[in-house]
């Protein structure tokens, strides 16, 4: 986490800006999905709506996670090189074609499935809701997620990133916070950004950058050791169910 004061606040004000914004995302997609004709959903364009909303909420938090790098930045490095112009690049709309798949998923294809299995098309409609309005949320941070891993790959002061987790994190996001700092060289900086694979729908994870010696959060401590400690002579596959187990079984106990 940040080493300043200024830092370590501008962090937690992103999370809070970024949380506010999915809150927003859920309300207005559920506006339109509401609105919906179940029984006519793969005839109708119910998409286009959502996803001219996403391009819109897309731009805000992007706006968002290019203010809170440079409020990091003048924290933590008031000194450093200056930020490279191609730090906060424009995007190119491939996310359109992510979005629209996770919307048939969600949406039209659990739909099918569930009148398919005679549930009433207006109770399908009210359960597959929920899902649509999360993967719209995971696709509109996914915008300023990119924005702040992308911005520390190209910025010749920043080292890395830590994956900080919300209050409550699943087995998968604590397993990746267990990793602690991930290192940039500057010959490996292009591809090491805009990770959208690694953040699931729900997930409240955001990418913290570091232009020090990072201190990690005392829960990325606790995941590391657990790892260690519930993974032992074991790797791939095994190890990550391992650690799967032993983090569900301490989240159980500890509820």
């Amino acid at each position: 986490m940040a080493t300043s004061p200024d830092g370590r606040a501008a962090t937690r004000a992103h999370k809070l800006a970024q949380g506010r914004l999915a809150v927003r995302v859920v309300s207005e997609v559920l506006t339109v999905w509401q609105a919906v004709d179940p029984l006519r959903l793969a005839a109708l364009d119910w998409s286009s709506p959502i996803l001219a909303a996403l391009g819109r909420l897309r731009s805000e938090s992007r706006d968002l996670a290019t203010t809170y790098y440079q409020t990091l930045r003048r924290a933590e490095a008031p000194t450093g090189p200056r930020l490279p112009r191609e730090a906060f690049a424009d995007e190119d709309d491939r996310w359109r074609e992510r979005a629209l798949t996770s919307l048939r998923v969600t949406g039209t294809r659990a739909i099918a499935r569930l009148v398919g299995a005679g549930l009433d098309p207006a109770r399908a409609l009210d359960q597959t809701g929920p899902g649509v309005a999360a993967a719209s949320v995971r696709h509109t941070l996914a915008a300023g997620r990119s924005r702040v891993e992308r911005a520390t790959a190209a910025d010749p002061a920043a080292r890395g990133w830590l994956r900080v987790t919300d209050g409550d994190p699943c087995w998968w996001c604590a397993m990746l916070a267990s990793r602690g700092a991930v290192y940039l060289s500057r010959e490996s900086a292009s591809t090491r950004g805009g990770t959208e694979a690694e953040y699931h729908d729900g997930c409240g994870c955001q990418p913290e950058p570091f232009f020090h010696a990072p201190v990690l959060p005392d829960t990325t401590r606790e995941f590391g050791a657990l790892w260690a400690d519930s993974t032992q002579g074991l790797s791939g596959k095994d190890a990550r169910l391992a650690f799967r187990r032993a983090y569900e079984a301490r989240r159980a106990n500890a509820s």
